[in-house]
């Protein structure tokens, strides 16, 4: 799987990251051997469900190959097929212990997730590889064509196809717009 990384409008790989970086975009064992199923928007973040190359743009990148650390800040733009991320910074933690394989993915500051006619937003997105969660917070908002959804925090479990939407200090929000004609609408997928 190739991935760009894309800095200053030029395509660099610093030394050392091109290896971790095709590295962290094969998926663990055990996911897969599951299909890529769940939630559409959310499965496609796995960041191996999909065979598609990913593109990353950003302003700077870090690798920090004692930490296992790669840091992109800046108008992050993360690409897989039809997905898009957007955030101001994007931390991508590698396993060391297992074949460098993406442990975690932390999108902070201004998180949009796009694909389709559905769409999130928060202020902070983590999506956690080991566990197959991905968990938004910091007023998040899910959108799926003209119908939404919100909370203090969200949580989708990758693998088993569900979501919880909490209130917590508030109370959750949704609106959804009824089918038109009896015929499934877009808002059928939301949690």
């Amino acid at each position: 799987m190739l991935v760009l990384l894309a800095i200053g409008g030029a395509v660099i790989l610093p030394t050392g990251a091109a290896a971790e970086a095709r590295a962290a975009t094969r998926q663990p064992a055990a996911a897969a051997s599951k299909s890529a199923g769940g939630d559409p928007l959310f499965g496609s973040m796995s960041l191996g469900a999909s065979h598609e190359p990913i593109a990353v743009s950003a302003d700077s990148l870090v690798f920090d190959n004692r930490t296992r650390v790669l840091t992109y800040t800046g108008a992050v733009v993360v690409t897989q097929g039809d997905m898009k991320l957007e955030s101001r910074t994007l931390t991508v933690s590698l396993d060391d212990q297992a074949d460098s394989r993406l442990k975690e993915v932390v999108a902070a500051g201004e998180v949009r997730l796009s694909k389709g006619t559905r769409w999130a937003t928060a202020g902070r997105a983590v999506f956690d590889q080991v566990a197959r969660t991905v968990v938004l917070s910091e007023k998040p908002v899910l959108h799926d064509g003209p119908n939404r959804v919100s909370g203090e925090q969200v949580i989708v479990y990758l693998d088993e196809e569900r979501s919880e939407v909490k209130g917590g200090t508030g109370r959750v929000q949704a609106v959804l717009v009824p089918p038109q004609n009896g015929t499934p609408g877009p808002g059928d997928h939301l949690p």
